[in-house]
């Protein structure tokens, strides 16, 4: 995925940076989520088959081989330039349907940084973390985390190998995913502090926030965004992370049912297609 011309390195107004405050206007909870999104706000076509893979270089772990002026390109200022055009995306979405723009925090910690997470059970240093806090309405990511799942390292079942290679798309896939559960609290889908019931189960918010992320790279493709072999890290991605801990109330789905979920929302290009994991 190429970022070095596209998008700006530093946020706008859309995203709160790392410990500030502010949030969007709460969407009511009644809402569906299909008025969010009108018919032509995304390719509604289904897409040709992803491209053939690219082979990911042994130092892309760290960087992703892009400069900016000559200074490195770090995987903290790729999360960076990710969060920012997933933000803008759907930004305009929220903004067009008549709601306040998205706003959301965020962290990428370096190894060994610690970051304060109400919704983790221990204190520890976020070396291990990929995910979205309602309760602080911030996204956690580790930059080992995302160094690791770049290098297909992260996986949640012994299903054999499939053969594919994981990439920078694997991290962008990562964190439009943690964003898309930004937008679910926004919308009342998750609960956002600890007295709120939850009404769908992990199950079907995990599922609808990987297909939600399909979504964005959707339109991530029709601006050109994309680089060969880019689709196929984000389903090897949903494929590692996928689990077949069906009794765990933590349980984010299957392999194939999050690779299916990520491929809905990417062939369609329609937020409203999505609704389906919630029913």
């Amino acid at each position: 995925m190429n970022y070095r011309c596209a998008v700006p390195l530093l946020f706008g107004s859309l995203v709160a940076g790392c410990g500030s405050s502010g949030r969007a206007t709460d969407v009511p909870s009644s809402e569906p989520v299909s008025s969010i999104v009108e018919a032509n706000f995304a390719p509604t076509d289904p897409l040709p088959g992803p491209l053939p893979g690219q082979e990911a270089g042994p130092d892309e772990s760290i960087t992703s081989g892009a400069s900016i002026d000559n200074i490195e390109y770090t995987i903290h200022d790729f999360m960076t330039d990710v969060l920012t055009d997933v933000d803008s995306y759907w930004s305009k979405v929220w903004m067009a349907a008549g709601y306040a723009e998205p706003y959301v925090n965020y962290a990428f910690p370096a190894p060994g940084e610690s970051v304060q997470d109400p919704c983790s059970e221990t204190s520890q240093s976020n070396n291990d973390t990929a995910e979205y806090c309602s309760l602080s309405d911030e996204i956690i990511i580790s930059q080992d985390m995302a160094a690791r799942v770049w290098q297909g390292l992260v996986r949640a079942n012994d299903d054999p190998q499939s053969g594919q290679s994981s990439g920078d798309f694997s991290v962008a896939y990562t964190v439009a995913h943690e964003y898309a559960h930004s937008l679910q609290a926004e919308l009342g889908l998750i609960p956002r502090s600890e007295s709120e019931a939850r009404i769908y189960s992990k199950y079907q918010t995990e599922l609808h926030a990987d297909c939600w992320a399909g979504v964005w790279a959707n339109s991530a493709y029709y601006r050109g965004l994309l680089e060969p072999g880019d689709v196929e890290e984000a389903i090897e991605a949903a494929d590692l992370l996928g689990d077949y801990a069906f009794a765990d109330p933590q349980h984010h789905g299957t392999p194939a049912e999050r690779r299916q979920a990520f491929v809905e929302g990417y062939n369609t290009g329609a937020p409203r297609s999505c609704d389906t994991y919630l029913e």
